[in-house]
């Protein structure tokens, strides 16, 4: 596992597939008992995804927890204001909003909004 993740953090993906194949499931295995088949999947079909090498010399996160945990500043603080609610039609584009902000493109958002006008 070490190795593997060393060579994924130095984007040398295309030897962590390679070193998967002895070990992938036959194909009378189902998918879902089949986790090096399905990880060989993953990485194969993301490999223009995998520059982790990239992201780490950019200070960027690898993980997915970050992104994942998101929804606890990104939508939750604002939907659950003490004495707030909401019609359900307003939800989606407050939560467009959320997003548009927590992306930094706030000032963006409005320039392109007044433009259209």
């Amino acid at each position: 596992m070490d190795v593997q993740e060393k060579r994924l953090k130095n984007n040398e993906h295309s030897l962590v597939i390679h070193d998967l194949n002895p070990f992938l499931e036959g194909d009378e295995i189902e998918n879902s008992k089949a986790p090096v088949r399905s990880c060989h999947r993953y990485l194969s079909n993301r490999t223009e995804q995998l520059d982790y090498k990239g992201a780490i010399e950019k200070n960027l996160p690898i993980g997915s927890g970050e992104i994942e945990s998101a929804h606890r500043y990104v939508i939750q603080e604002r939907l659950k204001l003490s004495g707030a609610w909401w019609k359900s039609e307003n939800v989606e584009p407050m939560l467009a909003l959320r997003v548009v902000r927590g992306n930094d493109q706030w000032d963006e958002y409005w320039r392109n909004l007044a433009k259209a006008s």
